[in-house]
């Protein structure tokens, strides 16, 4: 039998798009899919992005309109075939725009995410919550109110930084109103040019003022690779011989990092916890154990 899941839930973001969000969402999945961990992304933004990065075509599956609007269950929706190893998927397609005119007037916005994710803790390690890059959004909001993580990713630029700023807001808004036990996991670095020294630093500066502690050691580098990538729906982690892949690396350690602060999350929040060094993801759980096996629906129509 399975050991029982972390249900750990991410919600991946920044106020701005073109950041590296969906990026960053689906390699640091994969990376910890590689760690043995059993990881689900759920794509929540009509462009898509997660949902093609991972190599799914627009249109070609039902995913999370029906898992908003209808009885559909996470088994019934994940997508597993064709996935790095570990992940799964629940595919998002440009009609999800139109979620708010399906839904009753009546329903709380905030809690459309409850009972999926109710279901996703028990079955998956890690569910990262892929989410439009404005905060108004419906399901942006609905992402942030069951969170138990936010990510937010950031390029050394001065648009992100406006960004990042808003979204520290936004935090403290949902904390204050809806879901007390959000917490920032930290902020990801991405697109570094390491010759750009002068914003970097100033990004690094207002993360240190704001949130004290919650700036990773490991940033992504600069990497045409990630692009041609995303356009060939794939990951890093699915590439041959990735582990001599210096981007790969970056991720890899990205993501213990993660794991290092999640799995010890009191003493991360106290400021207590030491740190990272050089640890490695851990192997919980067998790699090739499938959780979720039953096939996705295609749309229905389709």
């Amino acid at each position: 039998m399975a050991d029982a899941a972390l249900g750990i839930v991410i919600a991946v973001g920044n106020q701005k798009g073109g950041v590296g969000k969906t990026t960053n969402s689906v390699n640091i999945a994969a990376a910890l899919g590689q760690g043995g961990y059993r990881c689900l992304v759920i794509d929540l933004d009509p462009a898509a992005g997660a949902t093609r990065h991972l190599g799914v075509p627009e249109n070609s599956f039902a995913g999370t309109l029906e898992l908003l609007t209808t009885d559909e269950t996470i088994a019934g929706l994940a997508i597993f075939e064709r996935m790095p190893s570990g992940v799964q998927l629940i595919a998002s397609r440009p009609q999800l725009s139109e979620l708010d005119a399906l839904l009753s007037k009546f329903t709380d916005r905030t809690r459309l995410l409850d009972r999926p994710i109710a279901d996703a803790r028990r079955h998956f390690d890690f569910v990262f919550l892929d989410t439009a890059p404005f905060a108004a959004a419906t399901t942006t909001v609905a992402a942030y109110a069951v969170a138990d993580w936010i990510l937010l990713s950031a390029f050394p630029h001065p648009l992100s930084l406006g960004g990042l700023t808003e979204a520290f807001k936004d935090v403290a808004d949902v904390r204050r109103h809806r879901n007390p036990r959000l917490e920032v996991l930290g902020v990801v670095f991405t697109n570094v040019d390491s010759r750009a020294t002068r914003l970097r630093t100033e990004l690094e500066r207002v993360v240190s003022a704001s949130l004290p502690g919650r700036r990773f050691e490991t940033s992504i580098s600069q990497a045409v690779l990630l692009a041609e990538l995303s356009g060939r729906g794939k990951t890093l982690f699915q590439l041959p011989r990735f582990a001599e892949i210096k981007i790969a690396q970056q991720y890899l350690r990205l993501a213990a990092e993660i794991e290092h602060r999640v799995r010890q999350r009191t003493r991360f929040l106290e400021g207590t916890l030491p740190p990272f060094g050089e640890s490695a993801v851990s192997t919980p759980h067998p790699p090739e154990v499938p959780v979720v096996t039953a096939a996705p629906s295609p749309i229905l129509g389709a």
